[in-house]
Parts: structure tokens; sequence; C-alpha cells
């Protein structure tokens, strides 16, 4: 439907081409995930199949199944690791996995702190110096 000044036409396939991009990277970087989170979106994006049929594969109720998925694209959709990685140089290795533990898999900080072996003040100083980063970068950019 178009308005008389035709903004909804415009704005529609703005809508549109911004959708086609968050699914591209999304399914480029599903390939970050593991296990269930990784199941979940292929089963979403790659097969098509509906919340209900995943639900009932996977053992979960539909809702549940949407809003992990929500979760997963939320996360996935977060530039914040990729811009980290793409400079790399400004952050050791160890920081990186801290990081990707956060942003991609959705790990809680107490989690990464326990299975990565470092204290939970490194893995607060390390996500806030990504999201800082994120911020700089950001803002030159703009």
């Amino acid at each position: 439907m178009r308005h008389a000044d035709g903004t909804e036409t415009t704005v529609a396939a703005c809508e549109t081409v911004e959708i086609r991009g968050a699914a591209d990277a999304l399914r480029s970087r599903a390939h970050l995930l593991a296990g269930r989170d990784r199941t979940l979106l292929e089963m979403y994006l790659e097969h098509g199949n509906s919340l209900h049929q995943i639900g009932r594969l996977m053992g979960m109720s539909p809702a549940n199944v949407g809003r992990r998925i929500r979760r997963i694209m939320r996360r996935l959709t977060d530039d914040t690791y990729a811009i980290c990685v793409g400079n790399h140089h400004d952050f050791s290795g160890r920081e990186l996995l801290l990081i990707k533990d956060h942003f991609v898999c959705g790990h809680s900080k107490r989690h990464i702190s326990r299975t990565r072996g470092v204290t939970l003040y490194r893995v607060i100083a390390t996500l806030q110096k990504a999201s800082e980063y994120v911020a700089s970068v950001k803002g030159r950019s703009a």
C-alpha cells in the first residue's frame, strides 16, 4: 500500500533490504555456534521449519523455541565480536575467547569465569574493553 507522499513504499523497500542483509549475516556467522543453538538456527533459517515443528522435534515448546531463536539471532547480528576479531591485534587470544563466549555463545560472565579458569573481574574487564572499543570504532566511522 502506498501513501500519497510515497513514504510507505520507500520504507518497505528499505526494511526488505535490511532483513535480507540480517539473514545473510546470520547465515555467515552460524558456523560460530555449536550444538543445539546451531541446530535450531539451521532448522529455522535453512530448512524453513516452523517453531511448532522445531519444538516437536527438539522436545521444546514453540514459545521457548521462538525465544531461543530470537536471542541467537540478536547475538549473531551484534557486531561486537566481528569488530574485535577484525582488529585482533588489539586483543589477546584469551580475550577474544572470552568475547566470543559472551557475545556469540551467550554464556554468562560467571559461566565464562568458571569454564575458562579466569577471575570474574577479568571477564568483566575484558567485556567492557570490547564494548568500549566497538563504541570508539563506531564513533570514528559515524
